[in-house]
């Protein structure tokens, strides 16, 4: 990345509940988070929609669904691999003055699958795939120095 201004992000954290399967956002931070776009649970799962085009083998998504006849979740995205370990590249969109807007999240998982930090980059997002790779690539030794 030839640009060394870091976007902003917020980061948010969550712990797996085993018995439930959800990760829930922690104790951490208060209830209401940096990030009012991310639920208070997320589930990990296998991908099962085909039209997903991020070949993603699993998705993140929250447990709310939308009040209408699709009941589409309000937060779904999939889990691209990385080239660091339980580190996973994911996006969310928004609709802003009727235009769709992206923004880059990346995920974290402990060793053990206990934890969750969830690293979301509000409206800032790479169009190109080779663009996305570089750019965390770029960030994520960052983050785990400052982090992990």
């Amino acid at each position: 990345m030839t640009n060394s201004i870091t976007p902003i992000f917020k980061v948010v954290y969550y712990t797996n509940n085993q018995e439930t399967g959800y990760f829930t956002k922690t104790e951490k931070q208060a209830e209401k988070t940096p990030v009012m776009r991310l639920p208070f649970q997320l589930k990990v799962e296998p991908t099962q929609l085909h039209q997903i085009k991020c070949n993603a083998q699993t998705i993140i998504r929250g447990k709310e669904k939308y009040k209408t006849q699709n009941g589409n979740f309000k937060f779904f995205t999939g889990l691209q691999e990385t080239d660091f370990k339980h580190w996973y590249l994911g996006n969310d969109y928004e609709y802003v003055k009727g235009q769709k807007v992206l923004s880059l999240v990346l995920f974290h998982f402990s060793n053990e699958n206990d934890f969750l930090n969830v690293y979301y980059f509000s409206r800032f997002y790479k169009e190109q795939c080779k663009q996305r790779i570089e750019f965390v690539r770029s960030i994520v030794p960052q983050l785990m120095n400052r982090y992990c």
